[in-house]
């Protein structure tokens, strides 16, 4: 670490002073990566010597995952979605520095204007995003990281319940609403040619939102109601590290100063019958949700997510209208992604590598820019009657229609489709009793509002005449 330390200390001076050749600079910047990810590893190392509590809790029940945490034998989840401050800013820094060196040797040999000096910028402004990042992720760590589940049904079984509540150590007054997700993720790690490559799949996701003028029993804290009822058919936890299943519950609410967040690590474990015959963990069923009192209605909801998907009601039916650009915040994110994407596949052009790899690179390329343009482009209309459904889909001047008459109606669902993050985003899909599949409308931004989707047009298929309309399922709504 002392070498690295010294060899960015070089690095500046000769940068500044123009005293530094390519050849040195290569060197020391050599030095600096190296003597970076040694620190890492050594950081790593003395921290897995360190004892921990779950170690001896492993040992003690081997075959009772969810008490080898301290948090989970109290009946609480820490908050973990801050962990690793300290190993993020390590990160943060040796990137910094490495990008830093990384402009000083190539802009000084690159005449202005030139493809490669435009796309070195691209680094420092890369690195301020990252910087501006951890300063905003240890804010928070020091404002919400305290932040605590509490509940007396942990583990909590599949069809059981997660019910109790988030404390939070400060009072927070939230601008328009407090927001909780659960989420269910598979994460699968696989070998891409001699890269590892891992991947989040979503199972299944429930959202709610609260008043911010929640009922408050303590003066200098914020207490959050926890109530979700979950799926009996989905995976239980993998507690051990790697690939597996993972359910976690997430609070956010925009606050003035960094927003309010909390990822909280549930423990979901299949009841097992020990050999005194009691089930363990128990399933835990309620009839009543005590937070449903305290939860914002679907109009609010959709007026807190800014829906711009409109409801017309015409003579024979209902026509629902999906516009184009929905989402800019997810538009533009894969925008940004896409045209750094597309910005390598140039720089390898100019720098004349292998031609396998640019082409391999345009080829993903494609995809990403034909994802995009569904994003800003797609639009489509739905029009509902209790005879049929008339499906007009469009990208700028090209236009699809399709008429599925009711009785070929087999079931209309809203499934997760594209991801960001923990963030689904929902399409609305029909299937026919042939088997055929429609996509009605893409990228749905929340639950709530497709679940709601979806009950609308089912209550007026329903009008019509015929035993296969009885058969159709809708979401169940909250009252």
């Amino acid at each position: 670490m002392l070498m690295g330390v010294m060899a960015v200390g070089l690095t500046l001076y000769g940068l500044l002073t123009r005293q530094l050749d390519g050849r040195a600079g290569k060197h020391l910047l050599t030095i600096i990566v190296v003597c970076g990810g040694l620190s890492l590893c050594i950081i790593g190392w003395f921290a897995s010597k360190r004892p921990k509590p779950e170690v001896f809790l492993k040992a003690s029940q081997p075959d009772k995952p969810w008490l080898w945490r301290e948090d989970w034998v109290a009946g609480r989840m820490a908050n973990s979605w801050l962990r690793g401050v300290f190993f993020l800013w390590l990160a943060v820094i040796v990137f910094d520095l490495v990008c830093l060196v990384a402009v000083g040797l190539v802009l000084p040999g690159v005449r202005f204007g030139h493809p490669l000096a435009w796309l070195s910028l691209l680094f420092p402004v890369i690195g301020l995003a990252v910087t501006i990042f951890a300063a905003r992720t240890n804010r928070t760590w020091g404002q919400f990281g305290r932040s605590l589940v509490i509940t007396s049904g942990l583990p909590v079984a599949p069809g059981g319940l997660l019910s109790g509540e988030i404390q939070v150590p400060v009072r927070l007054r939230p601008k328009h609403a407090f927001y909780l997700r659960l989420s269910c993720v598979r994460r699968t790690t696989a070998l891409r040619g001699k890269n590892r490559v891992t991947t989040e799949k979503i199972l299944w996701q429930e959202e709610k939102w609260f008043h911010p003028d929640l009922p408050q029993v303590e003066a200098g804290a914020t207490r959050l109601p926890v109530f979700f009822k979950l799926p009996a058919d989905l995976p239980e936890s993998t507690f051990e590290k790697g690939d597996g299943v993972q359910w976690e519950l997430e609070a956010h609410a925009k606050v003035s100063g960094p927003d309010f967040q909390g990822s909280f690590e549930v423990p979901v474990v299949k009841p097992v019958v020990d050999p005194a015959g009691n089930p363990e963990p128990a399933v835990v069923v309620e009839a009543s949700d005590p937070s449903q009192k305290y939860q914002l209605t679907l109009d609010e909801i959709r007026k807190e997510i800014r829906s711009r998907i409109r409801v017309v009601e015409q003579p024979e039916g209902r026509e629902f209208i999906f516009p184009a650009a929905r989402n800019p915040g997810f538009a533009g994110g894969a925008t940004v992604l896409f045209l750094i994407w597309i910005g390598a596949v140039v720089f390898m052009l100019a720098n004349r590598a292998p031609l396998i790899f640019p082409l391999v690179f345009a080829a993903v390329g494609v995809l990403m820019g034909i994802f995009v343009s569904d994003l800003w482009f797609r639009r489509s209309r739905v029009m509902v009657t209790p005879a049929q459904l008339h499906v007009v889909t469009a990208w700028l001047t090209l236009k699809k229609e399709t008429i599925i008459p009711v009785g070929d109606v087999a079931s209309l669902k809203a499934d997760i489709g594209a991801t960001a993050g923990h963030a689904a985003y929902y399409d609305l899909r029909l299937k026919t009793r042939k088997g055929r599949e429609l996509v009605l409308a893409k990228h749905l931004s929340h639950k709530p509002e497709a679940d709601w989707l979806i009950r609308q047009m089912v209550g007026v298929l329903k009008r019509g005449a015929g035993e296969g309309t009885a058969k159709l399922q809708a979401p169940s709504a909250r009252e």
